[in-house]
């Protein structure tokens, strides 16, 4: 009728619609991925490869901690969630703010 294809209203009304729900997605999913400690300590064998949450466990040893070490560890490993959160929440707070609001 208004002469806008499938793909068309796809892209300009469903999609705008649903970005602040898949924004929120790709956050909780970067997240989990991102600090998951159990299935890379189960695969990985070499030290190595191990992701930033295993390193950061590695650093208590069995005998001593040195607490300085762990905490710049869990700050770096912290920092790039941020980022992403950060990039991230444009997409969200105007969608949100806008949708009260009539006009």
């Amino acid at each position: 009728m208004d002469g806008c294809s499938e793909l068309g209203i796809w892209w300009f009304v469903m999609l705008p619609a649903v970005r602040p729900a898949l924004v929120t997605l790709a956050i909780f999913v970067f997240i989990g991925s991102w600090s998951d400690f159990l299935w890379p300590l189960i695969i990985l064998d070499r030290p190595e490869y191990y992701t930033l949450p295993l390193g950061v466990a590695k650093l208590a040893g069995a005998f001593s901690l040195d607490w300085r070490l762990i905490a710049a560890g869990s700050v770096i490993s912290i920092a790039p969630i941020l980022l992403f959160f950060i990039v991230m929440q444009r997409y969200i707070v105007p969608t949100e703010s806008g949708s009260g609001v009539k006009g």
